[in-house]
């Protein structure tokens, strides 16, 4: 009966060495996982923010005290495919309060895209090469669908790629693939 017992507490015992060993390397991954996320959540802001001045808008209306504002006099119309997400959308496009008037310096295209979409990719090159030709008089901005949900909830999106055409207070929204010549017919309606 005392080597029943001895064995018994025995396991009892190296279950219990287990069971922490499992919960010590688990925590260990876990603080690791961490790290991870934060060092990639820096290199996401980072990027976001590059093109980002301090200072407040002229109406307050877009954003709240202390959040960064885009600066867009040096860079508008510059012949790129400017990545933005919903902040900068609504300072540079259109506001939270009214998020069907364009409030932007001049005509712009918006894409809504995501890396797992075909017809996204289909269409980059097209927006690229509209960007170079019609630079200094159209800006052409990117937000990633994945990662600015409220955007695409905030104006009904189910479909990528979904692109704005904005001229005046007008925002167009067209969704699918087209041919390049059908988006400049499109571009050259905003001028």
């Amino acid at each position: 009966m005392k080597l029943i017992i001895k064995i018994a507490l025995g396991i009892i015992l190296a279950l219990l060495i287990l069971v922490g060993i499992i919960t010590c390397v688990g925590s260990c991954l876990d603080d690791d996982d961490e790290v991870q996320t934060e060092e990639y959540e820096e290199e996401r802001t980072d990027d976001y923010y590059e093109d980002a001045d301090e200072e407040d808008s002229a109406d307050g209306t877009n954003i709240a005290p202390g959040e960064e504002v885009v600066s867009t006099s040096s860079s508008w119309g510059d012949g790129t495919c400017r990545s933005i997400n919903a902040k900068q959308f609504y300072q540079l496009v259109a506001s939270k309060k009214q998020y069907d008037t364009y409030i932007g310096e001049g005509p712009c295209v918006v894409d809504f895209w995501a890396d797992w979409c075909g017809y996204c990719k289909l269409i980059d090159p097209y927006m690229k090469a509209l960007a170079k030709k019609y630079k200094g008089k159209v800006q052409f901005y990117k937000v990633n669908a994945d990662e600015n949900e409220e955007l695409l909830q905030l104006y009904g999106i189910d479909g990528l790629p979904t692109l704005f055409f904005c001229h005046g207070e007008d925002i167009k929204t067209t969704s699918g693939a087209s041919s390049q010549e059908e988006y400049e017919k499109l571009v050259r309606e905003l001028l």
